[in-house]
């Protein structure tokens, strides 16, 4: 990351069209990748703003003479208003795009920010959108209605969403490839749609059906006592970022603000958190509804099988009684869990250096929820305390039966090298000279050479292998299939490295690929003891799966790891080191795919790459990233598949987007997705992922999808 400074002023300019836009720079921007992000040359960048290096600062003002962005992704905290002043365009107008009838939007949702087409040109072909009729159309584009029917051979004015129009005359030799386009087209736009105008003939239970989601999710949101709907009605189809049970500080904000935001009252936030003044913390979570004992209400990352099994339930149970057609649930859904209140909980015991906060946080609690379920009258805890917690992170699963892993066991010395037992270990063989990452600039070199280094990493993998094969399986689910996995970054290429903050309001930095490779590491084990064949693209020579205890003591950059290939680790020049770049980093994890694919049938061949996102445009939520071809549009369908089966195994908020990356553009494997597990552009998600509790269910989050989806097909 390069820093800021304040006062300074910047002009961007992409060309000499003379038209532009004012940008103004967030937490985490750089000055190279606001120029990849507009098509503006950073040389050119440079030189408008007379800058001598890349420094810029959080809060400026920059003009960017390039087409501004026509869609806007809502952000967790997010108002139309926000969007509006930011994006430098009216909020009736906002809504005018959209099809908004209210203010209301839901994080992850996509939002027009300008015409799709120009007003001066006509389109080949439209799409028809929910709600449209003939005459709209007509109206819309300067075309008669008879024109529109006699193009389409239509006998009636009867439309339905999705179809594809012709609007003028188009040549016979069109690809069958743009058709399938324009419908993928319009079943994304379906997928974003937040508002319905309710059409004479419809019903609450076929508008469910239609949009999947639940007829209780309906009623919830729009206020309905019972099924009856009326014409021209308009129904929320989604939560909205209002309708969240939390919300994570922002710098500048105050309990005032955020109850206005959320229009309650300041005294209801203080009572549920149990906050005593008016005193809060960025990145702190306050939860904003008060849960009643037989509902749970979803929070963003919230899968349903983890709700139901932390309560001593089926999917099944509480599908039947909520309604739910599928496993897809939304934050801020309440989800009724039967008349009497669920008896399971967990237990957790208290460490040194806990508190309150950080273990209701933990548990998807608020402070108060825990003082009354554990009959607290303070907040005064010791080392060694049991509590009673909310049962959802509480470690060990029935389904996976993680704790028939020996884990401890796992984190033993390996392969004849002394252990080194440290707070963000253990270590083997030699640990970093620094307790904690200490600044966002800090690394240490690997001490061995590059050659030796890779040799110890192998050694240190084998030793882990053995002790897997010896204990056991799980099931035998995954048998015959061959998974890669790719821990993100690493090497020379530490990823984003993010400051945060610990309970005291201090500063600590996560560094993404350490992070990353921890959790793969767990996905690694669960999926080898369910049958799979597993290949990782890099190895660590001196740490397998680590605790993070206490969590302030971070993952130091280590720049050791290596490829998990003989062919790239002959030699001793740093440039054979994993980089970042298409030449360097991905063209080499490509490679040890195809190798360890060389035998695996295609139909069973998985590519599954690991990064912590740092993107402030995304949703804070996790992220499945699939193959969409740049030139045409079209994305890689096994692998959309696999996206949107995900969705509802990480949990609520999920969000499924198609990129042309190069390391899935290139992949040996039908199936290929990159898992961005966490966001680091929010510092919750900066919190969660030096948390070993956290981490480990981010992994089981993917190996029950992974699972479940390889059992669905056979």
């Amino acid at each position: 990351m390069i820093p800021l400074f304040r006062g300074q002023i910047l002009y961007v300019q992409a060309g000499e069209t003379g038209s532009g836009f004012i940008y103004t720079v967030k937490k985490g921007d750089t000055l190279g990748e606001i120029a990849l992000r507009y098509k503006v040359s950073l040389k050119a960048l440079r030189k408008r703003n007379r800058l001598s290096n890349d420094k810029i600062f959080e809060g400026q003002r920059l003009r960017i003479e390039s087409a501004p962005p026509r869609f806007y992704i809502v952000k967790s905290g997010d108002t139309l208003s926000e969007i509006a002043l930011q994006s430098t365009i009216s909020v009736s107008r906002l809504r005018e795009l959209n099809r908004l009838s209210d203010d209301r939007i839901y994080t992850g949702q996509k939002l027009k920010l300008a015409s799709v087409q120009a007003p001066d040109q006509k389109p080949s072909v439209h799409v028809v959108e929910k709600g449209e009729s003939l005459w709209d159309i007509a109206r819309r584009y300067d075309v008669s209605i008879s024109e529109i029917k006699k193009r389409n051979g239509l006998k009636t004015d009867v439309i339905t969403p999705g179809m594809s129009l012709r609007l003028s005359e188009i040549p016979e030799k069109e690809s069958e490839e743009k058709q399938t386009e324009e419908k993928e087209a319009a079943e994304e736009t379906e997928d974003e749609l937040f508002e319905y105008k309710v059409r004479p003939g419809d019903n609450l239970s076929a508008i469910a059906e239609r949009f999947d989601v639940p007829v209780s999710l309906l009623r919830q949101l729009n206020g309905l006592k019972a099924d009856r709907i009326f014409p021209g009605q308009t129904l929320q189809l989604r939560p909205s970022s209002l309708d969240e049970a939390v919300h994570v500080v922002r710098s500048g904000e105050t309990l005032s603000s955020i109850a206005l935001k959320y229009r309650t009252d300041v005294s209801d936030i203080k009572r549920i958190n149990d906050i005593d003044g008016t005193k809060i913390m960025v990145g702190q979570e306050l939860r904003l509804k008060a849960t009643k004992p037989h509902i749970y209400v979803v929070e963003r990352g919230d899968a349903l099988w983890e709700v139901a099994q932390a309560y001593g339930m089926t999917v099944a149970d509480i599908k039947a009684l909520n309604g739910l057609t599928s496993d897809r649930i939304y934050p801020g859904q309440e989800l009724q869990l039967g008349a009497k209140p669920p008896k399971s909980f967990g237990t957790y015991t208290v460490k040194k250096g806990d508190y309150l906060g950080r273990i209701a946080r933990l548990h998807q609690m608020s402070v108060a929820d825990l003082k009354r379920m554990n009959n607290m009258r303070t907040a005064l805890i010791h080392p060694g305390d049991l509590l009673k917690v909310n049962p959802l992170l509480n470690k060990g699963t029935e389904w996976l039966k993680i704790t028939e892993i020996n884990w401890e066991d796992l984190m033993g010395s390996s392969g004849g090298f002394k252990k080194i037992k440290i707070g963000n270990g253990p270590y083997y063989g030699s640990r970093p000279r620094a307790s904690r990452q200490k600044n966002r600039r800090y690394y240490e070199n690997a001490p061995l050479s590059l050659w030796n280094t890779f040799l110890r990493a192998r050694k240190l993998q084998a030793a882990i292998d053995q002790k897997i094969s010896r204990m056991g399986r799980l099931s035998d689910r995954l048998k015959g299939w061959h998974i890669v996995l790719d821990p993100g970054h690493g090497g020379l290429d530490p990823g984003a490295v993010v400051a945060n903050l610990d309970g005291n309001g201090d500063k600590v930095y996560v560094v993404e690929d350490e992070y990353v490779y921890d959790i793969a590491l767990r996905v690694y084990v669960m999926l080898r003891l369910h049958g799979a064949d597993v290949t990782l693209t890099l190895l660590s020579p001196n740490h397998v799966i680590r605790h993070s205890d206490p969590p302030v003591r971070t993952f130091v950059n280590e720049k050791n790891e290596v490829y998990n290939s003989k062919a790239y680790n002959k030699g001793n020049i740093r440039g054979h080191w994993p980089k970042g770049g298409r030449n360097g980093n991905l063209s080499c994890r490509i490679s040890i795919a195809n190798n360890a694919f060389k035998n695996v049938p295609r139909n069973r061949r998985i590519f599954l790459s690991f990064h912590a996102d740092i993107d402030h445009s995304a949703p804070n939520a996790p992220l499945v990233l699939y193959y969409q071809s740049r030139r045409t549009g079209k994305p890689d369908g096994a692998s959309k598949q696999f996206a949107k089966f995900m969705q509802s195994f990480l949990g609520a908020g999920t969000f499924i987007r198609g990129q042309n990356l190069y390391v899935l553009r290139n992949n040996p494997a039908p199936i290929r997705v990159v898992l961005e597990l966490r966001n680091l552009a929010y510092t919750d998600h900066a919190w969660a992922l030096r948390y070993e509790e956290l981490r480990q269910r981010d992994a089981e989050k993917v190996v029950r999808g992974l699972v479940e989806y390889v059992d669905e097909r056979g």
